[in-house]
């Protein structure tokens, strides 16, 4: 927090890009320490009015989130129960079906599909390097750090949607109720968060019928 607070005051404010005063040498130090001269005082001051106003740069949330980032990282994968896995594509879901020659279990979101974050605290929502990002823990390695953080970057206008689904937890709510302009863009970011495993729902998916859509049982 400190060293970007720093930082930032440096970029936006000339008051910590000015030099030192000319003559600081001869009035600070430990051999002046005892010295009652104004122009200690004066530096001090300044010194003082510096460091108050640096509060105003600290990027906190920024700061928290990189520590959440961090702790993500250090976090093993969430241990499912078999009823969480039946309502998530870490279930059966969708999978290539080699008897059948064809990819079987394909499910949908609808507008009423009931979804929640599959745990709290698995993933962060951040904005870094103006990519919007989602960080979580689902890839992570039994190996303390055995592979890089993990994330997927979104769109910054889906960015709500997940905030939404975050402050909702523990909660189910509809996919209709995200607030995104439409439909095909509600419907899309649940299935982006569903397919990485992101999301639990009420209720398993129903697979989309392919032989019946297709009409053609023994091709897929």
């Amino acid at each position: 927090l400190m060293p970007r607070a720093l930082q930032v005051a440096i970029e936006e404010d000339v008051d910590f890009r000015k030099g030192l005063p000319r003559d600081y040498m001869d009035v600070m130090g430990i051999a002046n320490s005892d010295i009652d001269n104004p122009q200690r005082k004066v530096f001090l001051r300044k010194i003082q009015q510096l460091m108050t106003k640096l509060i105003s740069y600290a990027p906190v949330d920024s700061a928290c989130d990189q520590l959440s980032k961090h702790y993500i990282h250090d976090s093993l994968p969430p241990v499912l129960s078999e009823a969480e896995k039946s309502c998530s594509v870490h279930g059966d879901g969708e999978r290539w079906e080699k008897s059948k020659n064809c990819v079987v279990g394909t499910a949908e979101m609808e507008p009423d599909t009931q979804i929640k974050i599959i745990r709290k605290g698995v993933l962060r929502l951040l904005t870094e390097d103006d990519d919007v990002r989602i960080y979580h823990s689902l890839d992570n390695s039994r190996l303390y750090h055995g592979s890089d953080p993990q994330y997927i970057e979104i769109s910054a206008e889906a960015g709500p949607a997940v905030e939404y689904l975050l402050h909702s937890y523990p909660e189910y709510v509809a996919v209709d109720s995200l607030p995104l302009g439409t439909l095909d863009e509600k419907i899309a970011i649940a299935s982006i968060l569903y397919d990485h495993g992101l999301l639990l729902t009420s209720e398993p998916l129903d697979p989309i019928d392919d032989e019946e859509s297709s009409g053609e049982p023994d091709n897929c």
